[in-house]
């Protein structure tokens, strides 16, 4: 079967399916990397006298249908087992029933229990034991953090995204993450292990309500063969599962009731339901919804700000008699919002708005055959939406949708002396004073996935994984942009298609635990453009691109209380079909139409993946009761990275993509963990150096090839989101249940907790201008220290059945003044270094400004005096001038507070 296949010379062209077997591909193959949603309990069943294994023990999950018996050893291992909190009870004939409650599972772990029976000679009533979490994850072979459902409620955070930001592996630009290092599109985005990344401009293409997951793990590196298409890091949603008995939830939080000081316009709201239909078929619905005055805030909230997201989540879970589960999901959101720039400040309304939607559709097929061994059968359909421009103005109900206006009442944006100063001097104009944003774009895509995976127990010590995995992708853009004084119009549809494989053994031995994987993964662009000696009507055909990335990670036992781990692996990313796609539908056109003057950046199907060498060390170690401490060190080696670079050609050179950027980045974590009855506290320090020769893939364009300069130095430097010191803070403080024994006391104290969450590191990185004879060396100095710390106040209030979980949220408790940009003349937020010359405006005699003299301008005179003196002149370019320093926007957001509630029934 081929998958190399021409495209047919007009936009919007696709390739023939029927050639390709299509259909076949979509059941057996296609999809993305769709990541374990559950874990694994095993142990051993001991007798409780003699330490004896028993064999024949039967263990069971409570509630879910799964169980297993041990084998000669006392072993057993029950695979697929949901998410979350369960009862584990183990029995034998002659032995007393134990059953051990609250055995937290989490995705793709080994959760290991052993229990011990105490012989029974006659029916005794069952133990019921609590479990504990262990301290020391020994067999996690790299650094992966997990946030419960029940963790949620005391983090300042009601975007999942967010909740990752407190980890030591992560820096924040803006509403971008980069984990340790990596560039922004780096992550992959996971729900229940569906990839829902944007292929076409990356970023989150389904942004879900909190209360819709049971758990968020995040993985900064060293994740096994089963992940593809990441390279810095995964955050994977597992969501909710439906509960067999009714109940649901409302949650409420707002800024409104605050002193306008502390009030953005913040609410956010849910409601989830869960409606068991039968005894083997439940389901569980939640709606979403969050507003906001200014979505991104800074210093005090800026106009043209607002935002509007709503999402909806649905889940249906059927058990058809143990051996085979169906599930079926769907999810979709709805997210838009204006945008702020200070150049725009005069004309806001004309000005970017962006509109983005998606929906997600997976079917989960389940057959269990025992209790070590699981099938599955995954497809999915997810897709996109995303449209900017310039919306149609006024205000928009959060059920409205924005709507943009058509590209004849766009124009071409200038700057001008029609401005509330009449500064007539070109060099200091700053503000856009007619015309429109000059961009209209509106895409969509489309990937039909699916996964066929086999998960089984081979033996005690190995637990053998394999998977086949395939991608049907269907991109579409249309896009109007001014690069110069007309219009550009591109538009076109592609259908892209990837394949992988991979198989895994995790190995568990006594004092070791190995994952060792190997993937495969082959990316072929399908429909793709590629002039042949400068002729649009002739096309060469573009080689698909294969990758094979082996990936090994260890966890053995150093003492009784001491753990080390390593893992090494190769990641791979294709780029952002936007990367591949863009201005190649009739590349010539877009090369000349201009000239050397505006050059448009040229898609290139022939990109390579980017790759990462990733390296990492870790101790970890309970060195006294409650006390653990971490230690992690990695390195990654990222080669193939894309940026843009000038092709000589004819009949003019043209700029592109290129697999030519290169960076290294080191980093060491150091963590301490202190739990106890009253307090969870965990103190991280991060030190990192990220280094590279571009920050971003349009780099070059924006820094020399825009500029007209046709080479693009490669140089090594300090990369743009480098913070190379770093330490997070996140303190739990909680008042135990019935501590007191007095009712009225415990009923006011009970579940009373105080949450703390900061950080402080180094400021971002920033290039000082050069000066007698220094040459500019690109972000040689950090920025102002940053920090930030956040408090909440929770209670819990029980009602029978019914629990009522209060907040009280606190953000920036001390107000503080975070910078997060300066100007790099000065290293000041408020002051950008540049000096107006009173002597400059020296007009005298015959040169005099008088009424009636063409240049004459009353918004100068100041006096009205019918003169424009030397002080009216410079004192118009001054205030110009200072308007221009966007001093709000350089600082992160004062005090804030918000007031809450979380009804559970």
């Amino acid at each position: 079967m081929s998958f190399g296949l021409g495209l047919r010379r007009h936009c919007y062209s696709r390739v023939p399916r029927g050639s390709v077997i299509v259909p076949a591909i979509v059941c057996a193959l296609a999809a993305v990397a769709l990541a374990g949603e559950t874990g694994k309990v095993a142990g051993r069943v001991f007798d409780r006298q003699t330490g004896e294994p028993l064999p024949s023990a039967n263990v069971v999950v409570s509630g879910l249908e799964l169980g297993a018996a041990t084998d000669l050893s006392g072993y057993y291992a029950i695979l697929n087992v949901p998410v979350g909190p369960h009862s584990v009870e183990a029995s034998m004939v002659g032995y007393q029933t134990v059953v051990t409650e609250n055995v937290w599972v989490q995705s793709d772990r080994l959760t290991r229990l052993d229990l011990r029976l105490a012989e029974a000679p006659v029916e005794m009533p069952r133990v019921v034991t609590r479990a504990e979490k262990p301290v020391v994850s020994k067999e996690v072979v790299a650094a992966r953090y997990s946030i419960r459902a029940d963790q949620m409620l005391a983090m300042p955070a009601d975007r999942l995204v967010d909740l990752v930001f407190f980890s030591s592996s992560v820096v924040k630009t803006d509403s971008t993450l980069h984990v340790r290092g990596g560039r922004a599109n780096e992550v992959d985005y996971l729900i229940d292990g569906v990839s829902v990344v944007d292929p076409l401009f990356g970023g989150l293409g389904i942004e879900l309500s909190r209360g819709v997951a049971d758990e968020v793990i995040f993985m900064p590196g060293g994740f096994s063969a089963e992940y593809g298409r990441a390279m810095s890091g995964v955050i994977n949603l597992i969501t909710v599962n439906p509960r067999s008995a009714l109940g649901g939830r409302y949650r409420l939080k707002s800024e409104e009731p605050m002193p306008l000081y502390y009030d953005f316009g913040y609410t956010d709201q849910g409601l989830q339901l869960h409606l068991p239909v039968l005894p083997n078929l439940r389901t569980v619905f939640d709606v979403g919804l969050t507003t906001t005055d200014d979505w991104d805030p800074r210093l005090f909230v800026l106009p043209h700000k607002s935002r509007q997201d709503y999402s909806l989540y649905g889940k249906a879970f059927y058990d058809a008699g143990g051996k085979v589960r169906l599930a079926l999901s769907g999810a979709a959101s709805r997210t838009q919002y204006d945008r702020y720039q200070s150049e725009w400040k005069l004309r806001l309304n004309d000005y970017r708005s962006d509109l983005n939607s998606g929906n997600l559709g997976v079917a989960k097929l389940t057959y269990m055959p025992n209790s070590r061994a699981y099938y599955t059968l995954s497809l999915s359909r997810f897709e996109n939406s995303r449209k900017y421009g310039v919306r149609d103005s006024g205000r928009v109900e959060f059920w409205q949708d924005f709507t943009f206006r058509d590209t004849s009442e766009y124009s071409f944006p200038v700057m001008d002396i029609d401005n509330p100063w009449g500064c007539p001097y070109e060099s200091y104009w700053f503000f856009f004073t007619r015309g429109t944003y000059d961009d209209l774009r509106r895409s969509r895509s489309t990937v039909l996935a699916a996964k066929l995976t086999a998960n089984n127990q081979l033996t005690n010590a190995h637990q053998l994984s394999a998977g086949l995995t395939g991608d049907l992708y269907d991109v579409s853009s249309e896009r109007v942009h001014w690069p110069a004084d007309r219009p550009v119009t591109d538009t076109y549809r592609f259908s892209p298609r990837s394949l992988g494989a991979y198989v895994q053994d995790k190995v568990e031995y006594e004092g070791l635990y190995a994952d060792l994987g190997l993937r495969f993964d082959r990316f072929n662009p399908a429909d793709s453009v590629r002039p042949k000696d400068g002729y649009p009507e002739q096309w060469n055909q573009v080689a698909a691109q294969q990758q094979l990335s082996p990936r090994l990670g260890m966890s053995f036992r150093i003492t009784d209380w001491l753990f080390a781990r390593a893992n090494v692996g190769y990641y791979f990313q294709m780029p952002l079909f936007s990367m591949l796609y863009d201005n190649t539908v009739n590349p010539v056109r877009f090369r000349t139409m201009h000239g050397d003057s505006t050059k448009l950046i040229l898609g290139n199907p022939q990109l390579a993946p980017e790759r990462t060498t990733a390296y990492e060390l870790g101790l970890q170690g309970e060195v006294a009761k409650g006390l653990v401490l971490t230690a992690n060190v990695w390195r990654k080696d990222v080669h193939d990275l894309i940026g843009t670079r000038d092709v000589p050609a004819l009949p003019l050179s043209y700029v592109t993509y290129v697999n030519v950027d290169f960076a290294q980045l080191t980093g060491v974590e150091l963590i301490v963990d202190l739990a106890n009855t009253w307090l969870d506290t965990k103190i991280s320090y991060t030190y990192s150096r990220a280094r590279g020769s571009s920050s971003y893939a349009n780099e070059g364009y924006d820094r020399y090839l825009s500029q007209g300069d046709s080479s693009v130095p490669v140089k090594e430097y300090v990369l743009d989101f480098n913070q190379p010191h770093r330490a997070f803070l996140q303190m739990d403080v909680k008042v135990p249940e019935r501590l007191f024994g007095v009712r009225w006391l415990d009923a006011a104290m009970d579940e009373l907790g105080l949450h703390l969450l900061g950080y402080v590191g180094n400021g971002l990185p920033y290039t000082p201008p050069g000066g007698k004879g220094a040459p500019v060396v690109k972000n040689s100095l950090q920025g102002p220290m940053r920090s930030n710390l956040d408090g909440l106040i929770t209670k819990g209030i029980k009602f029978g059945r019914v629990k009522l979980n209060l907040v009280a949220e606190v953000m920036n408790v001390l107000d503080i003044r975070d910078v997060l940009y300066v100007y790099p003349a000065t290293g000041l937020p408020n002051e950008d270094g540049v000096f107006i010359d009173y002597a400059d405006f020296n007009r005298t005699g015959a040169l005099a400004i008088r009424f009636g003299d063409r240049d004459y301008d009353p918004r100068r005179d100041f006096n009205f005096d019918g003169y424009l003196s030397q002080y009216e002149e410079y004192r118009s370019t001054v205030m110009y001038h200072r308007a221009t320093i966007d001093w709000p926007s350089h600082y992160g957001p004062p005090r804030r507070a918000r007031l809450g509630f979380e009804l559970n029934f």
